[in-house]
């Protein structure tokens, strides 16, 4: 990859052929470039300014593209092309740009994405009228320079988990399963999307995993190098779930060792991008998952998911009591399937009875954040697990994302 693909001298991906001079002049440009000595490396053709002589006459510089594709990301690591050094090469023939992508790996699924958020931030400058993304691949060593630089040792855990992170770990967990706890976890990912934060999912729930078949994404997460690209849901939504790893209808039989170690892979070898948030979807119940969370991730705050029924709540206070007992700070309550609203009048039917919310928040002394009505058409089909921004549900998981979003944490400062 030297010399900007020699210079496209080779096999081109998105052409499918050589490029060829248009003219003499191009022709002796070229000629001139393949000359350079092959000591010069990959970051000295990155920083290299161009020459006064190839300034374009219209006032595009390679200095002014290369400033703009400051502003496209890669999709999948949420960085910006240049400081992931992946442009490595830009040319200005009049109003044409050409501009050569280095990817992780050849088989990139985001690639048209790639190209499209290329063209469209380029076609921004009133002098370009026309854009070519050039695709070549890393090559081993500039691609684990990459990784390390991103996500650290492979013993480690990824630095979002680390004490003096900006991330918030929130923790979403019950003492039992069919509270809905799934649910409030992707709703809470979604309203704190919806309040501008930055969010992804972490699917602990390895034996009942379910957060891809909700946010309707099944396929395989993309893996460069030994590290794993969170998954993008078509809501925009980044998560990971061992439900990816696996064939459709497969039963995950694990005991608990192994559980153990495939979540702390999940949180060493997936790259998660020190969002504002993780949400962690726990398994329910005060098992060795939990413990290891809590072990290995002591800033994680522990959300607590009941229904109004006193037995859903005793349990309930079992979780907490059991986050509290590993020095995990309790962020709230959430009482889900609280009550239906009366099509007719509006009025709150207590369908469940009980006052679960209120007993879980006494015997914890956490505020209850939400009470999650309800909905008699509400949709269990995969890909609609999410509530429309309009709906009672929505409104009360965006009052619960500012509630969290309020509180204050003190972070540990690492010392060096």
């Amino acid at each position: 990859m030297v010399d900007w693909f020699r210079r496209r001298g080779g096999k081109n991906e998105s052409s499918g052929g050589k490029p060829k001079p248009e003219d003499a002049s191009a022709a002796a440009s070229l000629k001139e470039e393949m000359a350079r000595p092959e000591t010069e490396t990959v970051g000295d053709l990155v920083d290299r300014k161009p020459d006064p002589e190839e300034e374009p006459a219209d006032g595009l510089s390679e200095a002014g593209i290369r400033e703009a594709l400051r502003d496209v990301r890669d999709p999948e690591i949420g960085r910006d092309l240049v400081s992931l050094n992946m442009v490595r090469g830009i040319e200005i023939k009049g109003p044409s740009v050409t501009v050569g992508i280095a990817l992780t790996t050849a088989g990139c699924p985001l690639k048209h994405r790639i190209t499209t958020d290329i063209r469209d931030r380029l076609m921004m400058i009133d002098a370009v009228e026309s854009v070519e993304v050039d695709f070549g691949v890393m090559s081993d060593d500039d691609r684990q320079n990459l990784l390390t630089s991103l996500h650290g040792g492979p013993s480690e855990l990824a630095p979002a988990f680390k004490d003096e992170s900006r991330t918030r770990i929130i923790a979403v967990v019950s003492g039992k399963g069919g509270v809905g706890k799934s649910t409030v976890a992707v709703n809470l990912a979604a309203a704190l999307d919806r309040a501008g934060h930055s969010v992804e999912i972490l699917d602990a729930d390895v034996h009942g995993s379910s957060i891809p078949v909700m946010l309707g994404t099944t396929e395989k997460p993309n893996v460069v190098g030994g590290v794993i690209f969170p998954i993008e849901s078509k809501t925009g939504l980044k998560f990971v779930s061992m439900g990816n790893f696996v064939n459709e209808g497969q039963a995950i039989i694990w005991r608990a060792p192994i559980v153990n170690k495939a979540l702390t892979q999940l949180m060493r070898d997936v790259y998660w991008d020190e969002p504002d948030f993780i949400i962690v979807d726990m398994p329910p119940g005060t098992g060795d998952v939990a413990l290891t969370v809590a072990q290995m991730i002591p800033k994680a705050e522990a959300l607590v998911v009941t229904t109004p029924q006193a037995d859903a709540a005793r349990v309930a206070v079992k979780a907490g009591k059991m986050a509290v007992q590993a020095h995990l700070k309790v962020a709230g309550i959430v009482e889900n399937m609280s009550h239906a609203e009366c099509p007719c009048c509006g009025e709150e039917l207590r369908i469940f009875g009980g006052d679960g919310g209120e007993r879980v928040s006494g015997e914890l002394e956490a505020n209850v954040l939400g009470r999650i009505p309800i909905l008699p058409d509400a949709s269990g089909e995969p890909g609609n697990a999410l509530f429309a921004e309009d709906t009672a549900p929505a409104r009360a998981f965006d009052e619960i994302a500012k509630s969290i979003a309020q509180i204050k944490v003190r972070r540990r400062i690492k010392v060096l």
